[in-house]
């Protein structure tokens, strides 16, 4: 079964082969459409010239007009005869009609060259289009040229035929756009679930192994206490060194046990959620009131900004967890002398809180890792403090169990802005 994550990253992948086999479908269309118009559009121009050679033929013959008078009404076909300069007209056979007219009116964009095509669109003052195709050759009687013939067809009909045949392909290229989705989902779905199949492996190797650790960590950390509470040993000064070293170490094991068994419990989306109304300002009242002795014993400044009257629903033990984090991390990361704010107040239908610290800050490369899990900005520095790396995950975990958002914002001129949004109300 797929998690949150994994499902996102498979819409995204979804998306993202969707677009490329969309791209690759509109230009393979777009290829093929203007492939086919180009191949009519050359055979029609190589056509309508031969076509004048062989009317020119029959007028030098028998002087028979090159357009009948059918064609001439319906605008379908249309002659213009003029003399090898063209300073004279032999024989006009533009009619009378509108096409004609057009045609006349846009003489200067008749073919110049001999044996030369051109496509002429037009609109007349009543917004009727006229697209006809021109070509022009000259007229021989024998070794002489007599003349210079115009023709005209009208291409209409093969308009209309493009555009249904742009619309049937762009009918068949919807129908392969839903294939290719289809097919994109099921390729995302095959590329992610190997991956998918180590990460659970790994949280069930993570829950199983906080879970069995749980118990011989328990019976270590009654041992060490109870060789520190046995008055009748004589125990050395190395020895009760190393006796509070277990006691320390075997500590900071359970804090890292419990946190790995809260953070696979949240990557199966199994976290608890006791949904009551919390008193938020008694609340963050009461944790900075026990968080500010540790700040003085080690010379911080905890402010607090604490709206009046602020309720939500939400589990109050992991809101005081939250609390206890971003308080607890601020405080490693600041130097002595400086200033911690706890803000906290309603802003809509939202509650906001901040935690300010003038420490030595976090790079824009670095806010977008902190949420990792055993990810420390300054490595050396954590670990000599207990840091775990655990903490901003976890919290992340607690905001997300509520429905609320995080982030990392810059507290000018120097620090950290840890920034909560949550909803008043869990749903």
């Amino acid at each position: 079964m797929w998690n949150k994550p994994f499902e996102k990253l498979r819409r995204r992948m979804t998306c993202l082969y969707a677009a490329i086999f969309g791209a690759l479908i509109l230009v393979i269309v777009a290829a093929a459409y203007t492939f086919i118009w180009w191949e009519i559009l050359a055979h029609e121009k190589e056509n309508l010239v031969a076509q004048i050679y062989h009317e020119g033929e029959e007028w030098v013959e028998s002087e028979e007009a090159p357009c009948s008078e059918a064609a001439i009404r319906s605008g379908k076909m249309l002659a213009y005869f003029v003399n090898a300069d063209g300073s004279k007209v032999i024989l006009n056979q533009l009619g009378t009609g509108e096409a004609g007219q057009e045609l006349m009116s846009h003489k200067d964009d008749w073919p110049k060259k001999l044996n030369t095509s051109r496509l002429l669109r037009m609109q007349s003052a009543n917004g009727v289009r006229y697209r006809y195709l021109a070509a022009v050759a000259p007229v021989i009687d024998g070794d002489k040229q007599v003349g210079r013939l115009y023709m005209f067809k009208n291409m209409e009909f093969y308009y209309h035929a493009a555009y249904k045949t742009l619309f049937l392909l762009l009918c068949m290229a919807l129908i392969l756009y839903f294939a290719a989705c289809y097919f994109g989902y099921w390729l995302a779905e095959r590329n992610i679930r190997p991956i998918s199949n180590m990460y659970a492996k790994q949280q069930q190797f993570t829950a199983d192994a906080s879970h069995e650790m749980r118990t011989p960590l328990a019976v270590m950390k009654l041992a060490v206490q109870g060789l520190q509470e046995d008055e009748d040993s004589r125990l050395s000064d190395f020895a009760k060194e190393s006796v509070n070293m277990l006691q320390s170490e075997s500590e900071r094991l359970s804090r890292l046990t419990e946190n790995l068994m809260t953070l696979a419990r949240s990557d199966e989306n199994i976290l608890p959620v006791y949904t009551a109304q919390v008193d938020i300002t008694a609340l963050c009242k009461k944790v900075a009131s026990q968080m500010s002795l540790l700040a003085a014993e080690k010379k911080l400044q905890l402010k607090q900004e604490i709206q009046d009257n602020l309720v939500m629903q939400g589990d109050e033990m992991a809101l005081s967890r939250l609390l206890i984090i971003l308080l607890d991390n601020a405080m490693k990361y600041s130097s002595e002398q400086t200033q911690i704010t706890l803000r906290v107040a309603k802003v809509k239908t939202h509650l906001v809180l901040e935690v300010r610290d003038e420490g030595c800050g976090i790079s824009d490369d670095d806010k977008q890792k902190i949420f990792d899990r055993f990810f420390r900005v300054d490595k050396a520095r954590s670990r000599s403090q207990g840091g775990l790396g655990l903490g901003l995950s976890l919290a992340l975990a607690i905001v997300r169990q509520h429905g609320g958002s995080i982030k990392v914002l810059n507290n000018k001129p120097r620090g950290t802005i840890m920034y909560v949004k949550l909803p008043t109300t869990v749903k």
